[in-house]
């Protein structure tokens, strides 16, 4: 007769394994707390690189929100993730990867090549190999140790720099500033230039920050800039662009020039002015130029038996039909019109065609 005592004594043995099994389950690893969007800095914005000398210099604006908008006021550092590949090797289409990372502490100590200022860090690389290209990535950390999205990775292709090119004249047009320059003779270490492929032109207005005026490469050596407004003062700078391995390496920046735009240049001629009797005097029109180029218009008549004509309007036209009351029957005339630039010069054009008419009301 079978007896029950073995399956008494494997009980105690399957609640164990049971129980252990629950233990392990409850006892598990678990996920990293996920910190509320509102304790999450904000990603970083601005990150470049700049070129000084042999130097390179990485940049990043300091975040000053929480990804809800609050204001950022625990952030403690930054990390800055590095990775550097010989070119001729690098996968621009692989995954980035990086060899290295640094901690950068807002209140110090002060390390050498780190610059923190209240609104942009800075880090200034020297030992750089020509031929490499050096990934950098960076997060802001807040004090619990609560990290951003990482940043865009930014990619240097370094090799040796071309010299900045010299700028040479800012001209006056009727259509904005004209920038122009010179080509860059050498690289930075004074062997012969090679490998240019453009310029890039950078303007500052009054107080504000250098904004890059061409999105791809200058092949020219002058640039128009007609975003410009009467009596603004500017200032332009420029950067050589040097072709290494089918990535661009801009120069050090040149020495800037500024100019105050007023418009000297006098407006173009007006075109198709008309001429039409009614009952009470000669009305005129005719096509306007751009609002951005003139003021007004000056109207002009003379007689058959006048060789120069007169100046009619005492006052700037601000539109594009005038009539003329002081006008006889049967009576011909000839009229023309000039445009008046900007404000404060005020330069008048030239008069434009005449047209003839008699007066019939």
């Amino acid at each position: 007769m079978p007896t029950r005592l073995p399956l008494l004594r494997s009980l105690p043995l399957i609640v164990g394994l049971t129980l252990a099994v629950f233990l392990a389950g409850a006892c598990g690893k678990k996920a990293n707390p996920v910190a509320p969007v509102k304790y999450v800095p904000k990603g970083i914005e601005g990150l470049s690189y700049a070129i000084k000398g042999q130097s390179l210099i990485i940049s990043w604006s300091i975040p000053k929100l929480n990804m809800d908008d609050s204001p950022l006021v625990d952030l403690k550092g930054f990390t800055l993730r590095k990775g550097a590949f010989p070119a001729k090797d690098y996968c621009a289409t692989c995954p980035d990867i990086f060899q290295e990372s640094l901690w950068i502490d807002l209140k110090g100590p002060e390390s050498p090549g780190i610059q923190v200022d209240s609104d942009r860090v800075e880090i200034t690389s020297q030992r750089l190999e020509p031929g490499t290209v050096y990934l950098y990535q960076v997060a802001a950390v807040n004090k619990k140790g609560t990290s951003s999205e990482p940043s865009a990775t930014l990619k240097v292709t370094w090799d040796t720099p071309l010299s900045p090119p010299r700028l040479t004249d800012l001209k006056l047009k009727n259509e904005g500033v004209e920038v122009l320059w010179d080509a860059p003779q050498t690289l930075i270490d004074g062997r012969p230039a090679e490998g240019l492929s453009g310029y890039l032109v950078y303007r500052q207005v009054g107080p504000g920050s250098w904004e890059k005026l061409t999105p791809q490469p200058l092949t020219d050596r002058f640039f128009v800039d007609t975003r410009v407004k009467e009596g603004a003062s500017y200032r332009y700078q420029l950067k050589a662009v040097r072709g290494v391995q089918g990535a661009l390496l801009e120069s050090p920046v040149s020495e800037e020039k500024s100019i105050e735009f007023l418009r000297v240049v006098p407006p173009p001629a007006v075109q198709e002015l008309v001429a039409v009797s009614t009952p009470k005097a000669v009305q005129l029109r005719w096509q306007g130029l751009d609002s951005h180029l003139v003021q007004g218009y000056h109207l002009y008549r003379r007689t058959a038996r006048e060789k120069v004509p007169q100046r009619i309007t005492r006052q700037i036209v601000t539109d594009t039909i005038f009539e003329d009351p002081q006008v006889q029957p049967g009576v011909p005339y000839f009229y023309s019109v000039s445009a008046v630039g900007s404000a404060p010069h005020a330069v008048e054009g030239p008069r434009s065609k005449e047209v003839e008419i008699q007066y019939l009301p």
